[in-house]
């Protein structure tokens, strides 16, 4: 089978406002782990940007260094389509930033990508379930970076964190040892089909959850008794909610047509297989967002 390996490198952590600095992709075959072809540019984003200094600090790309070198997103997009055509993709929390900057980037543009019908191999997410409940010789849990991750499975850490064309091949090798250990079927993970352009849910099991907030763990179904007032937050007010999270809520809502799109189609809402339990963890306030489960190397 072959997939292609992607990751970026970025002016920001806001994956609806900043931009792509570097677009690194790796085609490879999981039959012999072979790498087929590469892409890597370096992406001289249109109109006025600024790298802040903490965030050229971890990757060292400037911004006279992308107007030396730098391509434009529009001008390597049909290469990029080509590239990834009918292939599956893999990352290292790709799910959570990498596929949604992606899509903002090329939405500013009017450019598009295929999202649906591919499966979104994420490798930092296989890592969380494969380290669950261990600790370190300090009794402490252990980290689940790239680098971290890199470094138990070949007991030293790999050159070159913070380029994206290395943290691709670093990618493929964690993803490599993680089959290795565990076997295809259990990399196979229903989530790794949908991907959330703002961040607010994950699929699994046909049910939507909420993945961060105040209810971080929650379906939507069960958000309706929970507190149906949270729901309509996301949709009707929160500033960073996309189309898509609206278009899969405002059903639920008993609404047809979202304030801000209409829906072609009506969803069906469904019935969570489980009785509702309490939200997991602390309470945050309403409408909190955090970025700390970002793979910061």
């Amino acid at each position: 089978m072959q997939l292609v390996a992607f990751d970026t490198e970025t002016t920001g952590l806001d994956v609806q406002k900043e931009h792509i600095i570097q677009l690194s992709l790796v085609k490879f075959d999981t039959d012999n782990w072979s790498v087929l072809d590469t892409r890597d540019w370096y992406i001289l984003p249109e109109g006025e940007f600024t790298i802040p200094a903490e965030a050229e600090a971890v990757h060292h790309i400037s911004k006279s260094f992308l107007e030396e070198h730098g391509v434009g997103l529009r001008s390597v997009y049909d290469d990029l389509i080509a590239f990834t055509k009918g292939c599956d993709l893999l990352s290292y929390n790709g799910n959570g930033y990498d596929a949604p900057i992606l899509h903002y980037n090329l939405k500013r543009l009017g450019l598009g990508f295929d999202f649906e019908g591919r499966t979104w191999y994420d490798a930092l997410l296989l890592e969380r379930i494969h380290t669950a409940g261990m600790v370190d010789e300090n009794g402490e849990k252990v980290h689940n970076n790239l680098t971290a991750a890199y470094t138990r499975y070949y007991g030293h850490p790999f050159e070159g964190a913070h380029n994206s064309l290395d943290d691709v091949m670093a990618t493929i090798e964690v993803f490599k040892a993680q089959v290795a250990a565990h076997g295809w079927q259990w990399a196979q993970r229903d989530e790794f089909g949908f991907i959330c352009f703002d961040r607010w849910l994950t699929k699994k099991g046909g049910f939507y959850y909420l993945t961060q907030g105040a209810h971080k763990g929650e379906s939507i179904d069960s958000m309706l008794r929970i507190d149906r007032s949270y729901l309509e937050w996301i949709v009707d007010k929160c500033k960073w909610t996309d189309d898509q999270t609206r278009d899969i809520i405002a059903p639920y809502l008993g609404r047809y047509t979202s304030p801000f799109t209409p829906i072609a189609t009506p969803q069906t809402p469904v019935s969570n297989p489980t009785p509702s339990t309490p939200s997991r963890g602390k309470k945050r306030p309403k409408g909190t967002i955090t970025d700390a489960d970002l793979c910061l190397f």
